[in-house]
């Protein structure tokens, strides 16, 4: 019922309903007024954001006492002047919202409030579009006298920070701090012994080293994105960090004095998941990522690459992703794939392929077990018929944005069940054979291309008219007839014996009926003799 502009809950109809969710948010609400009267026992979410609830009291949270504890409250955007201190005491919730409540009052106000509570989250934080306020370390003492698991600040700022600030936060599990402006995190936090993810995204840290990583020993999980300036990323400064699994420092202006990421990671022997796409340019080691032997997702992603060895991906046996999209690494380096026999998902989208033509059969070789591969953007110009031989699994190929100009039968493709993507190239001619065999779950999109729209085309037209299923963006698969883009359902060819022969087979058919008329006419000339 949002944006239904009910002044109090009382005028909400309530009795025998059993609600999972109830919405009442941007309505206009006063007062809780009428709470008491809700079945919240099932409820799994009470959405009252947006409203213009001033104050919450003990009285009016009477309902919340019989619940199961995993309700969700959001208060978010009300502009709360007053909690009753204590109203929230021995009260249990899946999660509080009090996000954007801080126009008119500290977050001290709040947290008084709830003290005596258990929530698996709390967020006390704000928006962009939102007023700040400046959260002070004595505001955040009432933590200490609550059950809290996750704690959500972001887009708040600090006042002060020290290892004070943190004392009473020290049953967190997740603490997310994204964009509050810290340049460093202090460096002797002793209370943070059992978090286990950190969100930093959108700060200001200039350096790596400035998270003071050994004060969160038991971090499992790390993020990093969009850091404002740039990010010095020096060695051992994670070391620390033993249980670490997921590592995000994508979009953060990351930069690597040396070479990488050897040192850097130095410690993380537990890392599955990496993120260092957009990124400066980096010079790695011969093997960087030895001390990461299992890791199961890569992302390089729009970084340059300088590689200084020729396998570096050997010792990531366990790899299933990996992203080197736009890193301009050779797709033809003979040992680029080397040792990543588990890899499911690789995409090279945006590395020119240096004469257009991958022509190492064996290229893809050390993959057998690929099922997504993106060639996309690659400047390839033709594919060699048994490039793909060895990938007996794939069932995704995006070759999209590149140079093609004819698409030919592959007996590298299992067209059983496979999602091909040739859209956006030169594609004027299709061989029938590439596309035939295509199976009920498969499909083939061969969108923006000038795909010819003559006899010599046939086969294909016609199959396309039979098989629009079969075909993505079908709309826009279009051919080229008298210097316009039609629809196949328009096409209305009538191809004669002639129609389709390459200029080959004009020629054989040409010889033959020359040879067919001359040995008839020795036939008849030989006949005339013996009649004689």
């Amino acid at each position: 019922m949002p944006q239904t502009e009910v002044k109090d809950l009382e005028h909400i109809p309530s009795s025998d309903l059993q609600l999972e969710t109830l919405d009442v948010s941007s309505s206009g609400l006063q007062t809780l007024d009428g709470l008491t009267a809700f079945n919240l026992n099932r409820m799994k979410t009470l959405n009252l954001a947006r409203n213009h609830i001033p104050s919450i009291c003990a009285s009016d949270l009477v309902a919340f006492r019989d619940t199961p504890g995993d309700i969700d409250v959001s208060f978010q955007s009300n502009d709360i002047l007053r909690v009753e201190p204590g109203a929230f005491r021995s009260l249990r919730f899946g999660g509080l919202d009090f996000s954007d409540c801080f126009t008119r009052a500290d977050v001290s106000v709040v947290l008084r409030g709830l003290e005596g509570v258990a929530t698996e989250k709390l967020k006390l934080g704000a928006f962009n579009d939102g007023p700040h306020r400046y959260i002070k370390t004595e505001s955040l003492h009432s933590l200490c006298n609550m059950t809290v698991t996750h704690l959500n600040l972001q887009m708040q700022r600090w006042e002060d920070v020290s290892n004070a600030t943190f004392e009473c936060m020290g049953g967190l599990k997740v603490l997310e701090m994204t964009e509050m402006h810290m340049h460093s995190l202090p460096d002797n936090i002793t209370t943070m012994g059992k978090l286990s993810q950190l969100t930093l995204d959108r700060n200001d840290f200039e350096n790596m080293c400035d998270i003071n990583a050994h004060n969160f020993p038991s971090l499992t999980s790390l993020s990093m994105r969009g850091m404002w300036g740039r990010l010095v990323f020096q060695g051992n400064c994670l070391r620390s960090l033993s249980h670490l699994e997921y590592l995000d420092l994508s979009h953060s202006g990351v930069y690597v004095e040396g070479l990488c990421c050897e040192q850097q990671l130095q410690g993380l022997g537990q890392l599955r998941f990496l993120n260092l796409s957009y990124n400066f340019a980096m010079r790695w080691d011969a093997l960087p990522f030895t001390a990461t032997p299992q890791l199961r997702h890569l992302d390089c992603s729009n970084v340059n690459v300088n590689l200084s060895g020729s396998a570096p991906f050997r010792n990531l046996a366990l790899l299933e992703t990996l992203n080197l999209s736009r890193t301009s690494v050779s797709v033809t380096h003979s040992h680029l794939l080397e040792g990543l026999k588990s890899l499911v998902h690789l995409n090279l989208r945006g590395n020119p392929v240096s004469g257009g033509l991958v022509s190492d059969p064996d290229t893809f070789k050390p993959v057998p077990l690929l099922e997504s591969l993106v060639l996309a953007e690659c400047e390839l110009t033709a594919i060699e018929g048994n490039l793909f031989h060895a990938l007996t699994k794939l069932t995704y190929a995006d070759l999209s944005a590149n140079y093609l100009t004819k698409l030919c039968a592959s007996p590298s493709f299992s067209l059983t069940v496979i999602r091909l993507n040739f859209a956006h190239n030169r594609i004027e001619l299709v061989d029938i054979d590439s596309v035939e065999g295509l199976g009920p779950k498969s499909s083939v999109d061969l969108s923006f291309n000038p795909l010819a729209c003559n006899c010599s085309n046939i086969k294909f037209i016609d199959w396309v008219k039979a098989n629009v299923d079969k075909l993505m963006h079908f709309e826009d698969t279009l051919c080229n007839a008298s210097n316009r883009r039609v629809q196949f359902s328009e096409v209305n060819l009538r191809c004669n014996i002639f129609a389709g022969l390459t200029a080959f087979g004009v020629m054989m058919l040409i010889i033959f009926v020359a040879t067919a008329v001359v040995v008839i006419a020795k036939k008849r000339k030989y006949g005339r003799y013996r009649e004689l």
